[in-house]
């Protein structure tokens, strides 16, 4: 009896070792095994419980910038005048203040002194600067002629202006260069077959016109709707640009003016630059399907034109936007004739490919 209950001890405390080291062997609890698993066996479709998502993450608010846009006073700042009265967005946190100057040398210190972004300027203004590398790039041509000879003596042709005296402004400039290709392309030499006179500024057009003091001379628009709501008799002796698309054969007038954008911006942020020029676009198609809102506007703004001015002028202004790269070849003929009549006027040499190649 007493070594069966040693036997039946035995075995029962070979039971109980068995069962603790079972226990010993047994998993641990899953939060310790989560805690043991190593963060790349993290199941790629488990969002970590401290992670926000991408799309709920707020954007950062974009730094200002405020840039500046400049016209010369009539019709260049007229194709700029729906973006100076609604101040359109270019850009997120992007403001633009929009001036109109009075005369070209103050646009060209503004572009010599790079203290402005956007600027609308004579097309040969360009060509100089761009062969004395001023940083800016001609990216659109915006006004396509808008010269005009006017007379109120009674004759008509190029010959009958032989031995006159005409009057006109820019002397070296645009106006000055063209009327000198046409006058040669018409069989009058304007150093011994006339006598020209050069006024100081547009602003002395209208009064010199006026005051009698000159009976032939050349004027643009707007400032020959100006002169036609007074009581003088007159008429339009030459359109210079039909004068032109016969001398040179080539169509819808000479590029005058255009948009040159400062380089620097265009390489930082080229969207802006791009939502700028379609701005712009669309301010020229503007002001030619709504001449009596283009009115209003220019007297709200008090930018020195008479609303019924700003009417009559309209279909004279010749005012549109086409790329630079469309506006190439017209350029380059123009360019060639401003060359051969005096090569500073384009800064010494005909522009090469470069000077096209905005938008390409």
């Amino acid at each position: 009896m007493k070594k069966q209950l040693l036997i039946i001890m035995a075995i029962l405390m070979m039971s109980l070792a068995a069962g603790c080291q079972s226990q010993a062997n047994e998993p641990a609890p899953e939060s310790a095994t989560a805690q043991e698993t190593p963060a790349t066996e993290t199941p790629a479709t488990e969002t970590p419980a401290t992670e926000t998502p991408a799309a709920e993450t707020p954007a950062p608010a974009a730094e200002p910038i405020a840039l500046r846009a400049v016209a010369p006073e009539g019709a260049t700042t007229i194709a700029m005048l729906k973006m100076i009265h609604d101040q359109p967005q270019i850009g997120d946190n992007v403001t633009v203040t929009y001036e109109s100057l009075n005369t070209t040398d103050l646009l060209a210190a503004d572009l010599m002194g790079e203290k402005t972004d956007f600027a609308i300027a004579p097309t040969n203004l360009a060509a100089n600067f761009y062969q004395k590398g001023v940083p800016y790039s001609l990216v659109s041509i915006n006004t396509h002629g808008n010269l005009y000879m006017v007379t109120t003596e009674a004759i008509e042709g190029w010959d009958a202006i032989k031995g006159k005296t005409v009057y006109m402004i820019g002397q070296g400039l645009v106006p000055d260069l063209i009327f000198r290709y046409l006058a040669t392309s018409n069989g009058i030499d304007p150093d011994t077959d006339i006598n020209i006179e050069y006024l100081s500024g547009a602003s002395e057009i209208a009064p010199t016109f006026l005051s009698g003091k000159a009976s032939i001379i050349i004027m643009p628009e707007p400032v020959l709707s100006v002169v036609r709501t007074k009581d003088v008799a007159f008429s339009v002796l030459f359109d210079f640009q039909k004068e032109y698309e016969a001398a040179s054969g080539m169509t819808g007038g000479f590029p005058q003016a255009g948009l040159l954008v400062r380089n620097a911006l265009i390489e930082s942020h080229p969207e802006i630059v791009e939502a700028f020029i379609a701005q712009l676009g669309e301010s020229c198609a503007w002001v030619n399907d709504n001449p009596e809102d283009a009115a209003a506007y220019m007297q709200e703004l008090d930018l020195g034109i008479p609303g019924p001015v700003v009417i009559k002028a309209m279909p004279g202004l010749n005012i549109r936007q086409d790329s630079i790269a469309d506006s190439k070849a017209a350029l380059e003929k123009m360019f060639s004739i401003l060359y051969e009549a005096s090569p500073e006027a384009i800064g010494g040499a005909m522009p090469d490919e470069a000077f096209y190649q905005y938008g390409q």
